[in-house]
């Protein structure tokens, strides 16, 4: 495996500032979000799953179908507010507008659901939540250095989608798929959030090889049917 980047040098009130800043998501996104998803998703509007007639022959077809009927768009108040939606909120978006619009954690959500028609194992269709070094962005650091992205093994590869783009790059490995992807590639990642389709937690952590160890421990429980959630 290529040797993963290193956070970049700063000083010593940055660092800080650093360490402060992807501890305080790592919080949040651990503990906080996935049941406050849950408690907003009951007061949203619902629809039967899927919401829409599509219908996909193949992983790239799907890939093609999804620039022209997903949009990104913050979450509420500028990203503040950050919530997954839940299968029957996006069925009413799109029985409502035909499309479906959402941050990049509702569209890997999305995404995570329809990969089950394309993959060999469920259990691999995973929802990465990466906080990279904000210090290697140019700008709007705050904007764009955490992320969600879905990570999949495809045909033996580890393949990715960001937002409404399907990676044409594949990998050895999960933890190569999270970092050298096009758009983490260029970021140090300081902490990372596996969980599955169904957002259960697969591992956490700031050691992305740990984090992909632990969940090579979670498939083989899976597959034995050792792991609860």
């Amino acid at each position: 495996m290529r040797e993963l980047p290193r956070p970049t040098s700063q000083s010593l009130h940055r660092r800080a500032a650093r360490g402060a800043y992807w501890r305080m998501l790592a919080l949040v996104f651990r503990w906080g979000k996935v049941p406050f998803s849950k408690a907003l998703g009951r007061l949203e509007k619902r629809a039967p799953w899927p919401g829409h007639d599509a219908r996909w022959e193949s992983l790239e077809d799907y890939a093609r179908w999804l620039p022209g009927h997903v949009r990104w768009k913050p979450d509420r108040l500028g990203g503040v507010v950050d919530a997954f939606p839940t299968r029957e909120t996006i069925a009413a978006q799109f029985r409502d507008k035909g499309y479906f619009e959402e941050d990049c954690d509702g569209l890997a959500y999305f995404s995570a659901q329809n990969l089950v028609a394309f993959v060999t194992d469920p259990n691999k269709i995973t929802i990465v939540t990466v906080v990279m070094d904000p210090f290697s962005f140019k700008k709007n650091a705050l904007l764009y250095a955490a992320h969600v992205i879905v990570v999949f093994q495809y045909r033996g590869k580890w393949r990715v989608i960001s937002n409404d783009a399907l990676y044409t790059d594949e990998f050895d490995s999960f933890a190569e798929a999270v970092q050298f992807n096009p758009y983490c590639q260029e970021h140090p990642i300081l902490w990372v959030e596996a969980r599955d389709k169904d957002l259960h937690l697969y591992a956490s952590g700031a050691d992305l090889l740990k984090v992909e160890g632990k969940m090579q421990d979670v498939w083989r429980k899976k597959d034995t049917g050792q792991f609860l959630a």
